[in-house]
């Protein structure tokens, strides 16, 4: 059952890679097409001395964004949150050992020492994590909420790897913050095609 669900998910990916190639491919020739064919109009083509560079020297850039950083420390949080055991611990809490249930409460500490920590950087007058005028939304808060949980959930999932005894070593701990990188690598891939794709409409229409 699990392996025909993931075969599918499998072939849905790739099926939405395919159609990200194609709409990339019909992008060059449509913008070279109403380029030539009609010059008034404000479009500019990928296929043209201008398009070519732009396609060459802009790509790192145009991957450079931090959808890329969140789906790199997405991937880590995942990784630790399922390989510690810590999505089970939470989704079937009477399944667990004495030690597990230890270590899920330890887990329960660490969340709510980290929730204290955070509202003092952020609820507390004059809070270092506040815009200039003291709003919330925009603030380094904000910016940062995505690698602040991801490091939360990275955080806690090591903590119950080592307290319930799943994690005896610096090289297991090591492993579960890298294991979820593999579990996401079809999201790379569609990340780049999707981002190239986006820049690129933006510079055919701008």
């Amino acid at each position: 059952m699990l392996k025909n669900k993931s075969i599918r998910i499998t072939r849905a990916v790739a099926v939405l890679a395919l159609c990200l190639c194609v709409a990339q491919l019909a992008l060059l020739l449509l913008s070279w097409g109403v380029s030539a064919v009609l010059p008034d109009v404000p479009i500019r083509s990928l296929l043209s001395s201008e398009g070519i560079r732009w396609l060459f020297g802009n790509f790192t850039q145009n991957l450079a964004t931090p959808v890329l950083v969140w789906l790199l420390l997405g991937s880590i949080a995942y990784g630790a949150f399922v390989e510690c055991g810590l999505a089970v611990a939470f989704t079937h809490p009477n399944r667990l050992t004495y030690r597990e249930q230890f270590a899920l409460k330890v887990v329960y500490v660490v969340i709510f020492i980290y929730i204290m920590v955070l509202l003092l950087l952020t609820v507390v007058p004059h809070a270092v994590l506040l815009s200039v005028t003291g709003s919330l939304f925009p603030s380094s808060f904000s910016d940062s909420i995505v690698p602040i949980l991801c490091f939360g959930i990275s955080t806690v999932s090591v903590v119950y790897g080592v307290m319930s005894g799943r994690l005896r070593s610096l090289v297991d701990i090591f492993n579960v913050l890298t294991i979820g990188i593999t579990f996401t690598l079809p999201l790379w891939l569609l990340y780049i095609l999707a981002a190239e794709l986006y820049f690129s409409i933006t510079f055919v229409f701008s």
